[in-house]
């Protein structure tokens, strides 16, 4: 393949549901497969990108075994350009890492989220028993080459119950910690969905800085800018944080709705630190209303287009910067991607094309299947043929068709090898 880079492929991370396969897909901007790995069956993934490690590009994904409440025991995977693993990431001190975050960052280490564990709690604060249990989010960073573990961030220690929009339920998922970034200035941005609530973390104590949304806000927010339930908030700027703001929980909340805003959108805040005020500077909404009671992903493109993935919703869609819908993407109806990305890619894949022949029609002539998983520069086929593998000679130039070509032949047997040949 050659180094080319297509204008950019849309990652996507589905699952293992409605009877297809799951796992780690690229596709190009017309739907059809660049790479796809498949997972096991009782496998999933998540938080599938392209992402900067030791300065190279990589990609970088979650998989492991999900929970009926919606978490996920597993581990991070970092692979290069020719699909060959790097590292493993694991959580440190006996914990799992869980589905929901696996950042890179510029200084060699990987920040996620722990699967939440149950702990003695008091929920009577919101109506619950004094005895009972919540699920604590956990925080780390660790270091990729080596394993360690720099930083662990425990939320009952900084976030106390009583911020939760949950119902008190045993046990109780009070926060659950969706998403990390780091600010510009090395501290940490989260998202917690269930107290609807932004935390600015000291990255070095833990301690919370300041609260955007939520009970206790720190933060004046104008008309508009108030989010519920959200996830995969970022911040591109020193004044801009964004997010898929998805208001709805997707359950009852006990007076009859589960939702605070009748369709989800992705917003833009413009965020004054000093002056603790937060301004909705861009929201967008898809023209068919689209509900999203999970998931969810907002993404800024160098040329300030925008990719949202509407998340339990299987669409993916991209607005210009002025807010005008330009592309609009659908996965199967069972299917979902927790995250929706979009990269230029150069895939560089070792293995070899993959190459099926088959006799067609009355003359038995053959028929070529031609096609090579992650190579991203292949524009098509050099088809060479011959009754023995040792005295082949070249037939013909098939332009490259999709992620699989079909290549007729008016040959009626023998032996085929195709090369894939590079754009010039």
């Amino acid at each position: 393949p050659g180094a080319v880079p297509p204008p950019g492929s849309l990652f996507l991370a589905t699952s293992a549901s409605g009877g297809a396969h799951g796992g780690p897909l690229i596709v190009d901007e017309r739907g059809d497969p660049v790479w796809f790995k498949r997972n096991p069956t009782d496998f999933w993934a998540s938080n599938f990108r392209r992402q900067l490690y030791r300065g190279r590009p990589m990609l970088t994904w979650w998989e492991g075994r999900m929970t009926i409440e919606g978490f996920g025991r597993g581990e991070g995977v970092i692979v290069d350009s020719s699909y060959r693993e790097v590292a493993r990431v694991r959580a440190g001190n006996g914990r799992r890492m869980d589905m929901h975050e696996f950042l890179l960052t510029s200084r060699g280490t990987a920040l996620f989220v722990c699967y939440p564990e149950a702990v003695p709690a008091d929920l009577s604060p919101i109506g619950g028993p004094s005895n009972g249990t919540a699920r604590q989010s956990v925080i780390q960073e660790v270091d990729v080459a080596s394993g360690r573990v720099l930083f662990e961030w425990r939320s009952l220690e900084h976030v106390s119950v009583d911020e939760t929009y949950q119902r008190p339920a045993i046990p109780l998922d009070y926060i659950h910690v969706n998403s990390i970034d780091v600010l510009p200035d090395g501290n940490l941005l989260v998202s917690a969905r269930c107290t609807w609530s932004l935390y600015k973390l000291d990255r070095k104590t833990g301690h919370v800085i300041w609260r955007l949304g939520g009970k206790r806000s720190d933060f004046q927010l104008g008309d508009g800018a108030v989010f519920s339930w959200q996830h995969d908030a970022r911040s591109p700027t020193t004044s801009t944080i964004t997010m898929f703001d998805d208001g709805d929980a997707g359950f009852d909340d006990g007076s009859g709705n589960s939702n605070t805003e009748s369709q989800s959108r992705g917003i833009g805040l413009q965020v004054d630190e000093q002056h603790r005020t937060a301004q909705l500077a861009r929201s967008y909404r898809h023209p068919q209303p689209l509900l999203a009671d999970a998931m969810g992903s907002f993404q800024t493109l160098p040329d300030g287009h925008v990719v949202i993935g509407w998340g339990s919703q299987p669409v993916i869609s991209e607005f210009s910067a002025e807010g005008k819908l330009v592309a609009d993407w659908r996965v199967g109806s069972k299917q979902s991607s927790y995250r929706a990305y979009r990269y230029p890619w150069v895939g560089r894949p070792t293995d070899p094309p993959a190459l099926v022949a088959t006799r067609t029609g009355i003359h038995g002539h053959s028929l070529l299947f031609a096609s090579w998983n992650g190579a991203t520069g292949v524009s098509d086929w050099l088809v060479h043929a011959g009754k023995r593998a040792d005295a082949l000679r070249t037939v013909g130039v098939a332009k490259r068709l999709g992620f699989e070509t079909v290549i007729p032949l008016g040959i009626k047997g023998g032996y085929f090898r195709e090369i894939g040949r590079a754009h010039v």
